[in-house]
C-alpha cells in the first residue's frame, strides 16, 4: 500500500515525508498507534482506509491511463485571435514575473510565502492561456527574462497550465497545476548560491544536497495557510520518475500521482530547452524528441504522448527551416496536423531579414510559388541566425 495522507500532522509522526509505501508489519502498528484512518493511492484514486472496516477497490484499469484516455479536445480551439491576446498575454507575463520575483525575495529575507500573490499570479496567466494558449506560450519563449529562476518557473506553470487545458481539466485543476509550476523549485533559495551557478560536474555530496530543495520547499509551501494538498504533492514528486529512479522516495509508475508525473514531464522538457552554464540548450525539436525517448522510463508512455499533442511536435515560439530556405517561428498549432503549424518568416532564402513579417499557415500553403512542397526541415536553435526574439511585434 502507499499511504498519502494521515488524519494527523506529518511532523508529529516518524515518517520522514508525506507519502510512502509500507514497507513491514511495524510501520502499520505504528500508523495503528498514531492515526485512527489513514488514506491509500490505489494507483492514483485515493481511498480511506479505518481499521473498524474494510474496504478493497479493484482498478481494472490505471486510473491515470482512463484519465488521458478521457482527456478530450474541448478547450482546443482559442476562444480568441492570436494577434488580439496577445497584448494581453505580454501584459499578463510582465505582471507574473514581477510578483514571482517578489515573492522569491522574500522568502529569501525570510518572510512567509504570500499564497495570495501567488493565487493571482496564476489567475490572470491561466484565463490567458484559456483564451489563447499559442499566446501566452509566445511570450514565455521569447521575452526576456531577469534571471533564469523565474523563467523557468513561469516557463514551468504555463506548460503545465496547457498540458491540463489539453487532458480537459476544469479550472480549479488548471490553476493548481499553474500554482504547482511556479512551486516545483521554490526550495532552490535555501541552497547556496555559488551551488546552482556551478558549472562544473557536482560532487556526489553537493549532488545529495541539491536534492534536498524538494523538501526545502515542501517546507516552505507547508507553513503557507490553507494549503493545498496536491501542491505539496505536485513539489514532494515531480522528480519521481516511472521506473523508480527519481527522488525523494523512489517511487514506481502510477505510485507516482498523476500531478506529480505531469510535472514532472514538464519541468524536463522546460530545463532541456534553457541555456545553462555548462550545456548548451536544446532546441524544442530536440526537446520533445528527447522526451519521446524517455517513454516508458522516466515518463509514461500515455502522459508524454499527451504532452507533445497540447505544446506540438515543433512548440510555439520555436525558430525552423523551411524546405524552401527560409527561417520561421511558430506562432500557433493546428491541432489535426501537428507538423503544419502556423508560422511567421523572418529570413528568406537567402537569410536576409523580410522587410515585413508574412504569416504562413503551413496547413493550407502546402507549396512554394515554383511548385515545390512547403515543409519543415527542421528546428534552429537560438543564435545560430542574428535574430533577436524579444524585439519581435506583429
Amino acid at each position: 500500500m502507499y499511504v498519502s495522507r494521515l488524519d494527523r500532522p506529518w511532523r508529529e509522526t516518524p515518517f520522514l515525508f508525506q507519502g510512502f509505501h509500507i514497507q513491514d508489519s511495524d510501520e502499520i502498528t505504528k500508523l495503528r498507534e498514531l492515526c485512527r484512518y489513514v488514506y491509500i493511492v490505489v494507483p492514483d484514486e485515493e481511498y480511506t482506509l479505518e481499521s473498524a472496516q474494510k474496504k478493497t477497490a479493484v482498478l481494472s484499469v490505471s486510473a491515470i491511463d482512463e484519465l488521458v484516455n478521457t482527456g478530450h479536445d474541448k478547450f482546443e480551439k482559442p476562444r480568441v485571435a492570436f494577434s488580439d491576446e496577445l497584448p494581453k498575454a505580454q501584459s499578463v507575463h510582465t505582471s507574473i514575473e514581477n510578483i514571482t520575483m517578489e515573492i522569491w525575495t522574500d522568502l529569501g529575507d525570510g518572510k512567509a510565502l504570500n499564497i495570495d500573490d501567488m493565487n493571482n499570479c496564476v489567475d490572470v496567466m491561466v484565463d490567458s492561456i484559456k483564451r489563447n494558449p499559442d499566446a501566452f506560450n509566445w511570450v514565455c519563449r521569447v521575452k526576456e527574462h531577469h534571471t533564469s529562476t523565474y523563467r523557468h518557473a513561469i516557463n514551468v506553470s504555463a506548460g503545465l497550465t496547457t498540458f491540463g487545458r489539453k487532458m480537459g481539466f476544469n479550472d480549479e485543476k488548471l490553476r493548481l497545476l499553474a500554482m504547482g509550476g511556479l512551486s516545483l523549485d521554490i526550495g532552490n533559495i535555501k541552497l547556496p548560491q555559488d551551488l546552482l551557478d556551478k558549472t562544473e560536474r557536482l560532487t556526489d555530496d553537493e549532488w545529495e544536497l541539491v536534492k534536498k530543495h524538494v523538501r526545502y520547499g515542501m517546507d516552505l509551501l507547508e507553513r503557507a495557510p490553507n494549503i493545498d494538498e496536491r501542491l505539496l504533492w505536485m513539489v514532494a514528486t515531480h522528480h519521481e520518475r516511472y521506473d523508480g529512479s527519481g527522488y525523494l522516495a523512489g517511487l514506481v509508475g502510477d505510485r507516482i500521482p498523476v500531478f506529480g508525473q505531469m510535472a514532472g514531464i514538464v519541468d524536463t522538457y522546460v530545463a532541456s530547452t534553457e541555456p545553462k552554464p555548462y550545456a548548451s540548450a536544446m532546441t524544442a525539436e530536440e526537446s520533445v524528441q528527447n522526451l519521446f525517448k524517455q517513454r516508458d522510463q522516466h515518463f509514461k508512455i500515455s502522459l508524454v504522448d499527451k504532452f507533445i499533442q497540447s505544446i506540438g511536435i515543433y512548440p510555439t515560439g520555436s525558430l525552423v527551416e523551411l524546405s524552401s530556405g527560409e527561417i520561421a517561428i511558430i506562432i500557433g498549432q493546428n491541432p489535426r496536423r501537428r507538423l503544419r503549424p502556423r508560422v511567421v518568416l523572418l529570413l528568406d532564402t537567402d537569410k536576409n531579414p523580410y522587410g515585413s513579417y508574412p504569416v504562413v499557415n503551413l496547413l493550407k500553403e502546402t507549396h512554394t510559388y515554383d511548385g515545390k512542397p512547403l515543409d519543415i526541415v527542421k528546428g534552429v536553435a537560438e543564435g545560430v541566425y542574428p535574430i533577436k526574439l524579444e524585439d519581435l511585434s506583429f
